[in-house]
Order: structure tokens, then C-alpha cells, then sequence
């Protein structure tokens, strides 16, 4: 079965049969992380897909590629502006 490390912790993570680029596999060594499948140079590659809770509802969110702090997501019929500190994102309120 074909692998890759995580770039976060370094563990080798499985890509299961059939995955797609954009696909998202979890890293069992770090809590919540996903990492997005991509397809270069004729091998798998990861890379951190960012993930955030929902303030109101708490189902928990994975955020585009090009997100960034001051980007806004909906949830719960609500607008919450992200932050970002300390490595992670946060919704909260605008």
C-alpha cells in the first residue's frame, strides 16, 4: 500500500486504494488533523488541510487551500470571521 509522512509529526500515514487528489486522510498521531491528498511528480504528496469549529453548532469544519485570517465561512445560517494564532484557525463572531 502506498504511504506518505506527515508533515506536521513525520508519521507515515496509508493512502487508501482508490484515493483522489484533494481526497483527505487523517494523521493517527495528531489529534484532528487531516491532511489533503495531492498528485506531484507521479507520486502522493499531503499537506495540512486546516479544519475549524463551529462556534454554534460545534460540527467541525475543513477550510479551502487558500484560506486565510479575515476569510469568512457560514454555518448555523451564521457568518463567523477566522482567525488565526498559534498555528490554528478559530471562527468567531465579526
Amino acid at each position: 500500500m502506498t504511504s506518505v509522512r506527515c508533515p506536521d509529526c513525520g508519521e507515515v500515514v496509508s493512502v487508501p486504494e482508490g484515493a483522489k487528489p484533494g481526497d483527505l486522510v487523517e494523521c493517527p498521531n495528531c489529534a484532528g488533523h487531516a491532511l489533503r491528498l495531492r498528485w506531484n511528480g507521479g507520486r502522493w504528496a499531503v499537506a495540512l488541510a486546516y479544519r475549524v469549529s463551529c462556534p454554534s453548532c460545534d460540527d467541525v469544519l475543513t477550510l479551502p487551500d487558500d484560506v486565510t485570517a479575515g476569510d469568512t465561512i457560514d454555518c448555523c445560517g451564521r457568518r463567523y470571521r477566522l482567525a488565526f494564532e498559534y498555528g490554528a484557525f478559530a471562527a468567531e463572531e465579526p
